[in-house]
C-alpha cells in the first residue's frame, strides 16, 4: 500500500480532499507543559478533567506506530442568523446531533478497515491527545492566531479525525504560512483571550466557561458572553479563511438543537432536556441541565429585553438549583427597569440561600 493509494481511498470513500500524514514523534517539553497546564485549568472547573491525568505520547496509543493519518472533515453548515427575535443561540452540531458523530465514526471505520485489509493496524484517536497539535504536524494544517487549527481550503470549519497506524506511510513536512498582519480574531474576542498571537488564554475563553465551568460564572464573563449559551465562535466566524467555504450537506442540521431559542431553556424541564439532549455530547460535557439554564439566563440578561423578565422571575421563584436562581437574579439586574426591580425586591423576602441573596442585592444595586 502506498501513501497515494490511501489518500485516494479516503478522498473517494470518506468525502474529504483534506488528508495529511503526521509524525508520531514525542511531544516536546513545552508541548507537554502546555497540555498539563490546560488540564490543570479545566480540572479546576469540571470533574471531567483531572490535573493528575498522565499525558500520553502519540506512540503510546499503538504498538509500533509509524505515523498518524490526519483528515479534515467539513463542518461548515452554512450561514447563521442570530440572535433574532425571539433570540436564539448556537450549539455546535456535533455536540447535539447523533448524525454528526455517526458520520465521523463511519468514516473512521472505513479507513481502519482499509488499513487492516492491507495488513496494517489503525486506531482512531478520539480522546487522550491534542488533535490540534498532531494535525499541525501535517502539511495540510497550521495554527491560526486564534489558536484554532486551519486546514487548506477549509479554514477552521473542520472536524479533525486522527488515525494512528503502523503503516509505513510518507510523513509530511509540516505546513507553512501564518496569519500575517491580520488581527481580526484578537480584536473581536470580547474577553481578551487571544491577546497573545497563536495562543488562547483559556481562563478567559467564553467556551471554556460556558461549557466546562461547573460553578458561578465570573461577573466579567457574564457581561461579555452576549447570547452565547455553549460555544463562542466569534473568532472562527470572523476569520477571513472561513469565508466562501463549501457547505456540508451530507450531515443533517436539527435547527431546534443547533440554534435553539434561548428563553425556553431557562426553565426547561427534566423531560424536555432529556428529549432534546439525551445521549448527546452536550449532555456529557454539561453533566447537568442547570448549567445550560444558567447560561440561558445570562444570555437573556445580555439580550436586555424587558419582555423576558417574567421568564427570569419564574426561574428566580421556582427553580430548585441555586446556580439557576442566582444567575436569573443577575440577568434581571442586567435588564434593569422597574419591573425587574420589583421582582428582585419580592424575591429577596423569600430567598434563603446566602449566595442567591447576594446576587439579588448586587442586581438591585445595578438598577
Amino acid at each position: 500500500m502506498t501513501t497515494d493509494e490511501l489518500k485516494h481511498f479516503i478522498k473517494t470513500e470518506c468525502g474529504t480532499e483534506c488528508v495529511g500524514i503526521a509524525s508520531v514523534h514525542d511531544m516536546t517539553d513545552k508541548e507537554l507543559k502546555d497540555i498539563v497546564e490546560v488540564n490543570r485549568i479545566l480540572a479546576a472547573h469540571t470533574p471531567l478533567y483531572s490535573a493528575d491525568t498522565p499525558v500520553l505520547q502519540p506512540s503510546e496509543f499503538l504498538d509500533d506506530a509509524k505515523c498518524c493519518i490526519v483528515m479534515g472533515m467539513n463542518i461548515n453548515f452554512g450561514e447563521k442568523e442570530l440572535p433574532g427575535d425571539p433570540p436564539c443561540s448556537e450549539i455546535m452540531n456535533f455536540y447535539v446531533n447523533h448524525d454528526c458523530l455517526n458520520y465521523f465514526a463511519e468514516r473512521a471505520e472505513k479507513v481502519v478497515g482499509f488499513l487492516e485489509g492491507k495488513g496494517y493496524s489503525g486506531f482512531s484517536l478520539n480522546a487522550g491527545i491534542s488533535q490540534k497539535l498532531i494535525s499541525a504536524r501535517s502539511a495540510i494544517a497550521r495554527y491560526g492566531k486564534n489558536a484554532v487549527v486551519q486546514f487548506d481550503g477549509m479554514g477552521s470549519q473542520v472536524g479533525i479525525m486522527l488515525i494512528i497506524t503502523d503503516a509505513p506511510l510518507e510523513i509530511d513536512e509540516p505546513g507553512t504560512g501564518d496569519c500575517g498582519d491580520c488581527t481580526l480574531c484578537r480584536d473581536a474576542c470580547p474577553t481578551g483571550a487571544l491577546n497573545e498571537p497563536y495562543a488562547c488564554d483559556i481562563e478567559k475563553c467564553l467556551t471554556m466557561h460556558m461549557i466546562y465551568n461547573k460553578g458561578d460564572l465570573p461577573k466579567d464573563i457574564r457581561e461579555k458572553a452576549g447570547t452565547v449559551i455553549a460555544h463562542c465562535n466569534i473568532c472562527v466566524d470572523i476569520c477571513p479563511k472561513n469565508r466562501n467555504l463549501p457547505v456540508q450537506t451530507d450531515i443533517s442540521v436539527p435547527k431546534d438543537l443547533v440554534y435553539p431559542e434561548i428563553a425556553p431553556l431557562v426553565n426547561i424541564s427534566d423531560e424536555k432536556y432529556a428529549e432534546m439532549f439525551d445521549g448527546t455530547f452536550l449532555e456529557f460535557t454539561f453533566l447537568d441541565k442547570k448549567y445550560l439554564q444558567r447560561n440561558a439566563a445570562v444570555a437573556l440578561g445580555n439580550y436586555g429585553d424587558p419582555e423576558y423578565v417574567p421568564i427570569l422571575k419564574k426561574a428566580l421563584e421556582t427553580q430548585t438549583e441555586e446556580i439557576v436562581r442566582g444567575h436569573a437574579a443577575w440577568a434581571l439586574g442586567r435588564i434593569g427597569g422597574q419591573e425587574a426591580k420589583k421582582v428582585l425586591e419580592g424575591s429577596l423576602q423569600d430567598e434563603s440561600s446566602p449566595g442567591v441573596i447576594s446576587e439579588i442585592k448586587e442586581a438591585l444595586s445595578d438598577i
